[in-house]
């Protein structure tokens, strides 16, 4: 069934850990993947992270889903991180935001969008 398929190039992202692996310094750090491992290649669980996991287990109130627009504070923090605060494209409501399921889902997002308007 699959005999006809070609094998698909390898993953340039996941390449980058090959050349980790292959560099000899001391003290280098493994983002290649986005996740952070120790010398041994375990993935802490950072304090950031529990100290948030505590604040959403004392003051979640539900686990609905979030709306299609997202948490709208969140999209103006990220145009005013990308743009500055004041910027015209805030002010003129050019800019927009999509918050998405993750770095993949973003990409399939963005992908089907593209594939849907740009013929």
């Amino acid at each position: 069934m699959f005999e006809n398929i070609t094998a698909a190039p390898a993953d340039p992202i996941l390449g980058l850990t090959d050349l980790f692996r292959a560099d000899d310094r001391p003290g280098k750090i493994n983002l290649g993947i986005g996740v952070y491992k120790d010398e041994t290649g375990k993935t802490p669980v950072l304090t950031s992270v529990k100290k948030a996991e505590q604040y959403l287990l004392e003051n979640e109130t539900t686990k609905n889903y979030l709306g299609i627009d997202g948490i709208p504070e969140f999209a103006r923090c990220t145009q005013e991180l990308l743009f500055g605060k004041g910027s015209a494209l805030i002010n003129d409501k050019r800019a927009r935001t999509a918050q998405t399921p993750g770095g993949t889902g973003a990409l399939r997002i963005a992908a089907d969008f593209l594939a849907k308007n740009t013929r």
